[in-house]
């Protein structure tokens, strides 16, 4: 199995690191320690409008993080099936494997990831399927500039849940391939 944690776990851990570190960061402004802020955006801001800014861009950060772990996850799944793909190889006659997989080396990034996700209900139950598509819909209102047109804003999804539903996902798919290896 191609489908691993770690490159997930490690956006995850770096977003913790900043995230903690905006919370020093807004420590420091609220305490008027002009010192520790001094020769950067803040120097000569106003320390209550600093604050409101450090919130609404700790806001974008967290959607920006929600992104990165699902194009992290997806890239992971489209390898998976590609992976699975080369196996076409193997099948008699041999050209048409060949050109199977060909074909769905070129056509994968053409799948639309929902569909995708789909295709392994075979392994992962249904409240992490339907958290999946719920958090699929907010990254894609994410990625596609948050459109406030829409009528229907997916709900917000913190990259904690994220994080948490995508490990779950891969664990059941692991849990599923080990008891059928």
């Amino acid at each position: 199995m191609k489908l691993n944690k770690e490159s997930i776990t490690s956006i995850y851990d770096n977003y913790l690191i900043i995230k903690d570190s905006i919370k020093v960061t807004q420590r420091v402004i609220s305490k008027k320690i002009p010192k520790l802020y001094n020769k950067n955006i803040f120097e000569n801001e106003n320390p209550l409008l600093v604050i409101e800014k450090i919130k609404t861009s700790e806001k974008e950060f967290s959607d920006l993080i929600v992104l990165a772990l699902f194009a992290s996850f997806e890239r992971q799944l489209r390898d998976e099936i590609i992976f699975k793909s080369s196996i076409l190889q193997t099948v008699i006659p041999d050209k048409l494997g060949e050109n199977i997989d060909k074909m769905a080396r070129v056509e994968i990034e053409k799948w639309r990831i929902g569909e995708i996700i789909d295709l392994f209900k075979f392994a992962v139950k249904e409240p992490v399927l339907g958290r999946m598509k719920q958090i699929l819909n907010y990254r894609n209102w994410v990625a596609h500039g948050k459109n406030p047109s829409i009528k229907k804003i997916p709900p917000l999804t913190e990259p904690k849940i994220t994080y948490e539903t995508i490990i779950l996902f891969i664990d059941q798919i692991q849990t599923f391939y080990d008891r059928h290896a």
